[in-house]
């Protein structure tokens, strides 16, 4: 099967500004949903704010982070929308054509020369931080007693059943490659 097409990015950083944006972000999200807890009752619009946030910081900076600490070198970040928007209905597509994601760009040469595991580790990375921050963000506001968390928290995580069963399915998605990885069959 032929590997899918890659997205040209709409702006390119280095990973040093890329990294900056996204632990800005996380830090950000990390401040509302404390701000969040503290007010309890009052704290759904910081809440759904923090999520918000860390949707938008924590997929491409945890595969960087897992493949950095595993030998992977990267050259940078991508700017653009979704990577893959034919799997999107016509509405969606657009949206998430146009939201301001980040992807993490791998050194081809530093990408082979690693070991399978190191590979599936980096591409599972994005993924299980994206499941975690919505156990996480919406858990810890339902059990500050934020108004709404526990509707918030089911919702987070239905929204998570698509993510992964597209992760996992999709040819060039990150569970999918992982799991290539570990079998042996990779690209």
């Amino acid at each position: 099967m032929p590997a899918p097409k890659r997205i040209t990015p709409r702006l390119t950083l280095s990973a040093a500004q890329g990294n900056a944006i996204q632990v800005g972000g996380l830090l950000g999200a990390t401040a509302l949903a404390w701000y969040a807890g503290r007010e309890e009752a009052h704290g759904t619009r910081p809440m759904v704010a923090s999520r918000l946030l860390a949707y938008f910081s924590e997929h491409a900076f945890s595969h960087w982070l897992v493949g950095r600490a595993l030998g992977i070198r990267f050259t940078g970040y991508g700017f653009h929308g979704t990577s893959h928007p034919q799997h999107y209905p016509p509405g969606a597509r657009f949206v998430f054509s146009h939201l301001p994601l980040l992807s993490a760009r791998t050194d081809p040469a530093s990408l082979r020369a690693t070991v399978p595991a190191a590979r599936a580790a980096m591409y599972a990375a994005g993924t299980v931080a994206t499941v975690v921050a919505s156990v996480v963000i919406p858990g810890y506001c339902w059990r500050r007693g934020v108004r709404g968390a526990r509707g918030f928290f089911i919702g987070a995580n239905l929204w998570s059943v698509p993510l992964l069963l597209s992760e996992s399915l999709r040819p060039g998605g990150d569970l999918r490659r992982a799991w290539r990885e570990l079998r042996g069959h990779a690209q």
